[in-house]
């Protein structure tokens, strides 16, 4: 009884709130569906909007639009579930699976490299090997599982439970579920070898670690500093037709090139479809830095999305300035520049 005039509820906030903003609302059960789990983590992924289960296994989020991203459910001692198109209208009843060992033959084989350097070149190559990354902590150490692949020079890592990451640049706590790492090297005997690809992958859920308003006037400022001349202020720029007013040029070795013979753009509700029709240099004039953007199929569209983000994530290559950038300068989706 009380299920059903909870949801009758939900339905009737939803008309309420129709106009006004878009909720998501459902309960979290484990496997048998019989048992609600209390306490579960559920949040929009890649931004700072989420919320707790309460003791029925029911949760409740409010946006002011439609988020283009998964709703991410997590719970201790269960796998990881992201559910798309959350904003449905309807109740979501999410059921949970118990955790199964990511312990894979290969963690147990022995190589090369060292736990220090594994764990130093991670850290490099997933919270970046500059300012935001040396001031990042992940307070869950213990928790990687972190292996070098001798055939391939590939350093790979798998993590059970969410990377727990605190940003003292930006002033954020991170829960970072990670799906996929990857960071190929040359020279790997090398003491501080090089790294000449990385790839990642995972959902996040992005918390401010303070309240006092000095504090968060600070992290506002370096906030933006990270945001401006970033992929996603280049491509939120880009789609948005302003990409010289925000202070980006792009240019063919030295020379200016006009966006009309790099790109064709073509909005679709709300999102973009891109064809880069050639590689380019990409320069972020207040800073005076420039990326070599490129494009590894140049017959795939991207897909841009208003605040920034893009698929497929493979496709586009930066070298230069924005090559360096890794999860210690990341900001939430949902991130306003201008408030």
């Amino acid at each position: 009884m009380k299920q059903v005039l909870y949801s009758f509820v939900l339905l009737f906030c939803l008309f309420t709130w129709n106009g006004f903003g878009q909720i998501i609302y459902g309960y979290v059960y484990d496997t048998t569906k019989d048992t609600p789990l209390s306490g579960a983590s559920v949040y929009i992924n890649g931004t700072t909007i989420g919320t707790i289960s309460d003791d029925e296994g029911r949760f409740l989020i409010k946006t002011d639009r439609e988020i283009k991203a998964s709703l991410v459910v997590s719970y201790v001692g269960y796998a990881t579930q992201a559910v798309n198109n959350a904003y449905r209208g309807e109740v979501l009843e999410i059921v949970l699976q118990p955790q199964v060992d990511g312990l894979d033959e290969v963690l147990l084989r022995a190589d090369s490299w060292t736990w220090e350097k594994k764990l130093r070149e991670f850290k490099r190559q997933f919270l970046g090997n500059n300012r935001a990354g040396d001031l990042c902590i992940i307070v869950n150490e213990d928790d990687l599982d972190l292996w070098f692949d001798e055939e391939t020079n590939t350093l790979k890592a798998s993590c059970d439970v969410p990377i727990r990451i605190r940003n003292n640049l930006l002033g954020y706590e991170i829960e970072y579920h990670l799906n996929d790492f990857e960071a190929v090297y040359e020279n790997p005997a090398r003491a501080y070898p090089y790294c000449k690809f990385t790839y990642y992958d995972g959902w996040s859920y992005f918390r401010d670690f303070t309240n006092n308003p000095e504090a968060l006037a600070r992290f506002r400022k370096s906030r933006v500093e990270e945001y401006e001349g970033s992929v996603r202020h280049f491509l939120r720029s880009l789609v948005q037709n302003n990409l010289k007013d925000e202070g980006f040029a792009l240019l063919n070795d030295r020379f200016p090139v006009p966006e009309n013979r790099v790109f064709t753009i073509t909005p679709r509700g709300d999102r973009h479809v891109v064809l880069v029709k050639k590689n380019f240099f990409l320069e972020y004039l207040e800073k005076n830095e420039r990326s070599l953007v490129t494009k590894e199929n140049k017959e795939m569209p991207l897909i841009v999305f208003s605040d920034g983000n893009y698929i497929p994530p493979k496709d586009l290559r930066f070298d230069g300035f924005l090559a360096e950038d890794r999860v210690g300068n990341a900001l939430p989706r949902n991130f306003n520049p201008g408030l």
